[in-house]
């Protein structure tokens, strides 16, 4: 369905993927909060320093930002060569090519001729760590960057809170954005096969919530601190808040950090269009939660068959109603079950 015509809609998460076109792009260009905070916080850390920009992307939002702000030097990363040569075409028509180095590859396959003594990079996904940010600024620690560089962002993290989408299941009011399906035709083409990929939930969502909101992730970029294990294990207590509430999911987003001083970005209720909440499906007609009652979540992060992307295991329980039981969502990056659930039968149904 259109996305207009719907109040929540579902649609893939993206940006662990190479399928970024002049859409994603664009929305990239909003000046948000998300952009204040990160030309803030190049602003504040770049004068008279060489700069590292990790996915630069189409337009080198940030490598241009920090030329402009005094950097001595920029290099800046784009793994995808149509958006390099893109990045390289707007570095021209900034004036800023006499101090911005584009290189074309990804950052753990280049050297640089000096090190970095900034590292900006936005490669946050919608599940913080989805878009291999752990491994990418590790190797970028160990070989590009000073001993003492500075990261933006300083911190990212996911956080979780269970749902009631009861309303729109019961009027079948749920489906793939019309927008969408290019890019979900893309994902499964460079995957290799269909999968139940990750969903996106657009709408109101926050209004969605039933229970208390926690953190399964957070991770945080210092040189003053061991880099964050690729693999991670943690669980949260959530508490039912509602009366009379169902839960038909868990809704994971993250959270942002730029500076360790900055107002954090929670992109659930931020003034931003960078990211979107993730919907994490339980059986469709949901499962009855009482007040008080104490949701536990199990959050486990491994790294996938590509040395880089995370895939997800998570598993939640509740103490006292019987009917919850222990249910499992199971989201590898490169995943090979396809029609799994409900919700993706209903969503991709046999021809």
């Amino acid at each position: 369905m259109p996305a207009r015509d719907r109040p929540f809609v579902l649609f893939p998460s993206m940006g662990e993927y190479p399928v970024y076109d002049d859409g994603v792009y664009d929305a990239f260009d909003v000046p948000d909060q998300r952009l204040h905070a990160y030309r803030e916080a190049i602003s504040a850390s770049v004068p008279g320093k060489v700069a590292l920009d990790i996915g630069t992307g189409r337009d080198a939002l940030w490598a241009v930002h920090a030329a402009r702000a005094g950097a001595r030097h920029v290099f800046a990363v784009e793994q995808q060569p149509e958006a390099a040569g893109q990045a390289r075409r707007a570095i021209t028509e900034a004036g800023v090519a006499d101090r911005v180095t584009v290189v074309q590859g990804a950052s753990t396959d280049i050297d640089l001729p000096r090190p970095a003594q900034v590292c900006i990079s936005e490669i946050v996904g919608n599940i913080a760590s989805a878009e291999g940010v752990i491994v990418a600024l590790a190797d970028a620690r160990r070989r590009l960057c000073a001993t003492d560089c500075v990261w933006i962002p300083y911190r990212i993290q996911t956080w979780v809170a269970a749902i009631d989408l009861s309303p729109a299941l019961a009027a079948q009011d749920y489906a793939l954005a019309t927008e969408s399906l290019p890019y979900l035709e893309q994902i499964f083409t460079s995957v290799g096969h269909p999968f139940d990929l990750r969903l996106c939930l657009g709408g109101p969502v926050d209004k969605l919530r039933v229970s208390s909101a926690a953190a399964v992730e957070s991770i945080v970029f210092d040189h003053r601190r061991a880099s964050p294990p690729p693999d991670a294990l943690s669980v949260a207590e959530l508490t039912v808040a509602a009366t009379g509430a169902w839960m038909t999911g868990l809704l994971l987003w993250t959270r942002i950090a730029v500076t360790a001083h900055a107002a954090e970005l929670d992109t659930l209720t931020s003034d931003t269009r960078g990211w979107a909440p993730i919907y994490v499906p339980l059986p469709l007609d949901g499962v009855r939660v009482r007040p008080g009652e104490n949701l536990t979540v199990t959050f486990r992060r491994t790294t996938s068959d590509d040395d880089l992307h995370p895939d997800y295991r998570l598993t939640v329980g509740g103490t006292s109603a019987a009917d919850l039981g222990s249910m499992t969502w199971q989201s590898p990056h490169h995943g090979r079950g396809f029609r799994r659930s409900a919700l993706y039968r209903h969503l991709f149904p046999r021809p």
